[in-house]
C-alpha cells in the first residue's frame, strides 16, 4: 500500500471556523457545531444554529458537500480528531471555531474514502499520534496535514468506497427493521 501526507491531498489550505457567541445565535445561516459533529458522522440537511455572518466569513468558512471536518478539541481523548463529512447542505452554511474544514482535491482522492479510512480503527489510531492533552484533548491542522494515509489509486478508492456505503446503506436499513419490529411489539 502506498502513503502518502494527508496535505498532499488538500485543493485549498485547512481552515478554522467561526467564533460567534450564543448571544448573538438565532438567526443568519446555520453554522456546524460541536455537538453536529458528534452527533452525525454524515452532516445532512439538520436543524442547527443559525449565526449572523458578513460576506468574508461566508467566502471564508462557507461549507461544501464532500468538506470533511475533523474535531479540533474535546473533552475525552476519543473526541480529538473526530471526522464527520458534509453530504447534503441545502442553504449557506458555515462552522464553528472549534472544527477544521478540510476540502479534498477530488482529482487526487475521494473525499468518502478519507472519511471512511479516518474512520476506521487505523485512521482513528493514526489521528491519535498528533492529539495533545492539556486540559482537553485537541489535535491542530499543522500536525493533521502531516499524517501518512493510504494512497491507492482513485479507482480501488473509489472501489472501497462503492463497498463501505452498501455496507452502510444495509446497516441503516437493518437499523430501521428493528425500529420497527420494537414498535410493533410495544
Amino acid at each position: 500500500m502506498n502513503y502518502i501526507s494527508f496535505g498532499e491531498l488538500l485543493k485549498e489550505p485547512l481552515r478554522n471556523g467561526l467564533t460567534k457567541p450564543k448571544a448573538i445565535r438565532g438567526s443568519g445561516v446555520k453554522m456546524i457545531g460541536m455537538k453536529e459533529i458528534f452527533a452525525n458522522s454524515r452532516i445532512q440537511n439538520i436543524d442547527m444554529d443559525r449565526v449572523p455572518v458578513n460576506e468574508k466569513e461566508l467566502n471564508n468558512c462557507r461549507i461544501l458537500e464532500k468538506d470533511l471536518l475533523f474535531a479540533r478539541q474535546s473533552l475525552v481523548l476519543e473526541g480529538a480528531g473526530k471526522c464527520s463529512i458534509v453530504c447534503d447542505i441545502k442553504e449557506n452554511t458555515v462552522f464553528e471555531s472549534h472544527l477544521i474544514r478540510v476540502r479534498v482535491d477530488e482529482e487526487k482522492a475521494n473525499p468518502l474514502f478519507l472519511y471512511y479510512y479516518f474512520n476506521s480503527y487505523s485512521g482513528k489510531e493514526n489521528i491519535r499520534t498528533i492529539v495533545e492533552q492539556v486540559a482537553a484533548a485537541g489535535i491542530r491542522g499543522s500536525d493533521l496535514i502531516k499524517l501518512q494515509v493510504p494512497y491507492p489509486s482513485l479507482e480501488e478508492q473509489n472501489k472501497i468506497v462503492k463497498i463501505l456505503e452498501a455496507l452502510d446503506k444495509k446497516i441503516e436499513l437493518n437499523n430501521k427493521i428493528n425500529d420497527n419490529l420494537e414498535n410493533f411489539i410495544k
